[in-house]
């Protein structure tokens, strides 16, 4: 592919960063002495950088064909010498009715080494990179620490995206409480439902492998980065409880929408019972009044046809008094 990108950061024991492309990694192994970092980013991989990965770092089998198949859930696979840790972060939509698009991180570890692997331009490894080449905390330090600070950037860009979700769910509560309902409006809602469950979908598997890295599951995370796995656990636990709290939300703004199409149906059943009586009332003295008698009235009593008149006015405005009194109009 022409917009293939693979780069290379190594960080000497002095604390120099140097900076190599695909051609120069065979350079890389002779510059590199004990002690050194090695941060090696692939974006949009080919078939024969993926081998790459095979044969220079001796990646399991098992990691390489989920590279190439990708769309897995995230986790953390173990495997002798090196660990694969999966997460997706929150990129901008790609169309008008996707406001965010999962961006799949395959991230692999060892003890001198931190490989990632990416499908799209990602900001966070951008914002990870920058601080490697000037580290200003332990963090950047260590496979571990590089590891760390990739998933926290992933797990801080859910947040402005749950700020959206919720601002979402408001809109359209105001907008059924209004009682404006329109053909979008279920659509929108659904719509929401869906990007709830889509994010859950990744966010609570990404909490395990959290929680699997605080237990010191994996040998990566020493008693320096303890403290910062803890925070992105609670993290994580933060962005889920907010899912599942805004899924309720949505669940009864559904069923809030359901209750005003139903009392909006009730007031038009009310409303057409009332004008069918109102049309009723006349009508039937129409037509007991019109009925071909032997004597019509009014040849024997000339008011009878005003009175009949009357009467119809009368019992309509009797009718739309009571109707009025119990809010049926």
């Amino acid at each position: 592919m022409a917009d293939e990108k693979v780069t290379c950061l190594l960080r000497q024991p002095s604390g120099e960063v140097q900076e190599f492309d695909a051609t120069q990694l065979d350079k890389l192994e002779r510059v590199k002495v004990p002690g050194s970092l090695v941060w090696l980013d692939m974006e949009k991989p080919s078939k024969a950088e993926l081998e790459l990965l095979k044969t220079k770092l001796d990646l399991h089998p098992l990691a390489l064909e989920d590279l190439e198949n990708r769309r897995q859930r995230p986790k953390v696979d173990t495997y002798p010498g090196q660990y694969v840790v999966v997460a997706y972060e929150v990129l901008p939509g790609k169309s008008k009715d996707r406001s965010y698009e999962p961006g799949e991180i395959h991230m692999i570890t060892t003890s001198e080494s931190l490989v990632t692997v990416h499908w799209s331009p990602s900001p966070v490894i951008e914002d990870v990179r920058k601080r490697f080449q000037h580290p200003n905390t332990v963090i950047e330090l260590s496979p571990g620490g590089l590891l760390y600070a990739v998933l926290d950037g992933v797990a801080d860009g859910y947040f402005p995206l749950l700020d959206r979700l919720s601002d979402q769910i408001e809109a359209l509560e105001e907008r059924i409480v209004a009682g404006r309902q329109t053909a979008d409006l279920l659509r929108d809602v659904l719509h929401v439902k869906r990007k709830l469950l889509e994010l859950r979908r990744i966010v609570a598997p990404l909490r395990d492998v959290a929680n699997a890295l605080l237990r010191r599951d994996l040998e990566i995370v020493d008693d320096k980065l303890v403290p910062y796995f803890q925070d992105l656990y609670d993290h994580l636990v933060r962005v889920l409880d907010s899912v599942d709290l805004y899924r309720d939300l949505v669940a009864a703004a559904l069923d809030a929408n359901l209750a005003v199409q139903s009392n909006n149906l009730n007031v038009i059943v009310k409303r057409l019972t009332a004008f069918t009586v109102l049309l009723m009332v006349p009508t039937l003295i129409a037509g007991i009044y019109g009925m071909n008698f032997r004597f019509m009235p009014e040849l024997h009593w000339p008011l009878g046809y005003p009175l009949a008149l009357a009467a119809m006015a009368a019992s309509v405005i009797g009718l739309v008094i009571f109707f009025r009194s119990r809010d049926w109009f």
